[in-house]
């Protein structure tokens, strides 16, 4: 092997030249910085430095994630920052101390680099960009605490900072539509304490914050809905704040939902008659049935809840009788859902009793939308149909060994599709007067495609199995894009609206 191809330190130059902080610097200030450093890899719960320790080298972090903490007088240990994302680990101690004044710890696997402290320096010394760089991050971390301290202290809500947190997460400035995934590399308490609540309060506000589809929580990932984030009420374009409420306000939320909710609370009823029979169906090609089990205990507790909701309820009397129905038919269903065996029989039984759970639930929600006379709430019905049929044409595909579906599966697949499309185009339409919407179904129309592709007999290539897993994985994509234009629409039925309902075909 020739010598010169030999690079000894190629991992950190690799690193260091497309990291955010030193990318497109010239050679003769990059070149010393790679020279002086070196890769760092740590295992979880490993110390980085700890208070006291003479600072010497300025670490990078590029994969993994970190946290600092300082000892208080108390003997507690609080924790003042957790990094997720590539950044520099503590940049105000580095220019600001000869030691270090708080302790870091990896909370996952990390990655990460150390550069001299004092090749650093001077390379800072002789780049004018390099400086602003770092002033911008000093000036990022310094705003960060400032609105940490300021947002405490006036009125913002624990679903607020946590919020906040996502978005610092989140890093760069979000797209308008789309998500944007967080991954929590660390404990609930760890990133509670980050944030300053309880481990009970963060679950809490990850409730709320999913309640209002702002976000999507699946195991450790976060999914930020960016559109969901914008305030729709408000004239003036900006996200969405959360402040205390004042005490002695007791807000009856189930009494004063405005048509929108109704409607979609309805709705949600309709997409989790189907989103269950898509979870027998992953649990019939035996694709983690641990945690596939848990997904349908929650989404029979969220049906239940939902029956509960829409009972107190002041229903007309028609959505009364729908109403009565899907209760009559729902132990039949959750009976089928829990059997013991999961055969080719018992699909045809799932499959039925989720097609007339279905019919109930969607006369329901039809019911529920034409009873307001409002526009806006037709089209929360409409947008959560397509809500519905992402998740039906999983269940085609996922029951599709079952023999009395097998000859009628292209009468009801096409259909289906024919509707989603006619359905996101006539609501493209409807939403040219909110960017948000706008930038939202072209999202859908998107990931809609990749959706219909998965469904390709040809991935077969790979197994039934894993045939399984990638539909289900775009589908539920396909889900949290339309359940966010469902929500936006929602949202607009508070709005001052024209409510004259749309034609009938």
């Amino acid at each position: 092997m020739n010598a010169r191809t030999i690079d000894p330190c190629r991992a950190q130059r690799e690193l260091l030249s497309h990291s955010q902080l030193l990318a497109g610097l010239p050679e003769k200030i990059l070149e010393p910085l790679i020279l002086a450093s070196r890769v760092v890899h740590l295992a979880s719960n490993q110390p980085l430095f700890k208070a006291g320790d003479p600072i010497r080298e300025a670490y990078m972090l590029f994969s993994g994630s970190v946290q600092r903490s300082v000892l208080l007088p108390s003997g507690e240990n609080k924790i003042i920052s957790l990094l997720q994302t590539e950044q520099m680990i503590s940049p105000g101690e580095l220019f600001s101390a000869n030691s270090y004044g708080s302790s870091c710890t990896t909370m996952a696997k990390s990655l990460l680099v150390a550069i001299e402290i004092r090749a650093l320096q001077k390379a800072i010394q002789g780049n004018s960009e390099l400086s602003y760089r770092i002033i911008t991050a000093l000036a990022r971390q310094q705003c960060a605490t400032e609105f940490d301290v300021t947002g405490f202290h006036h009125g913002l809500t624990g679903t607020q900072r946590l919020l906040d947190y996502l978005l610092e997460q989140a890093g760069e400035r979000l797209e308008l539509a789309g998500e944007t995934t967080v991954q929590f590399n660390a404990s609930k308490r760890v990133i509670a304490a980050r944030i300053g609540m309880s481990p009970e309060s963060l679950s809490r506000n990850l409730r709320e914050l999913s309640e209002l589809g702002v976000i999507v929580v699946d195991g450790r990932n976060v999914h930020i809905q960016n559109a969901a984030l914008q305030d729709t009420l408000s004239d003036a374009k900006q996200r969405l704040k959360f402040r205390r409420k004042r005490k002695g306000i007791v807000q009856h939320r189930i009494e004063l939902l405005p048509p929108g909710s109704v409607v979609n609370m309805a709705g949600r009823l309709r997409v989790l008659s189907q989103r269950m029979a898509v979870a027998w169906g992953v649990l019939f090609h035996d694709i983690d049935p641990g945690r596939t089990r848990i997904r349908l205990r929650q989404f029979e507790s969220v049906f239940n809840r939902c029956l509960g909701q829409l009972h107190k309820l002041p229903l007309a009397q028609d959505a009364q009788a729908y109403l009565a129905s899907i209760e009559t038919l729902w132990p039949d269903y959750q009976a089928a859902l829990h059997s013991e065996k999961i055969d080719i029989e018992s699909a045809g039984k799932v499959f039925v009793l989720s097609e007339q759970m279905l019919d109930a639930t969607d006369r329901l929600t039809a019911c529920c939308a034409h009873n307001t006379g409002t526009s806006m709430a037709i089209y929360v019905h409409q947008s959560g149909r397509n809500r519905m049929l992402t998740q039906r044409i999983a269940k085609f595909f996922l029951f599709q060994d079952y023999d009395d579906l097998q000859a009628r599966l292209p009468a009801l697949l096409e259909p289906a599709r024919n509707e989603f499309e006619r359905n996101l185009q006539e609501l493209t339409l409807v939403g040219q007067a909110h960017p948000e919407l706008t930038a939202q179904a072209k999202v859908i129309a998107t990931q809609w495609q990749k959706f219909l592709s998965s469904l390709n007999p040809g991935l077969l290539q790979g197994g039934p199995a894993k045939h399984a897993r990638k539909v289900q994985f775009e589908s539920e994509k396909m889900l949290r894009c339309v359940e966010t234009m469902v929500n936006l629409f929602e949202r607009l039925t508070g709005k001052p609206q024209d409510d004259t309902p749309p034609a009938s075909d």
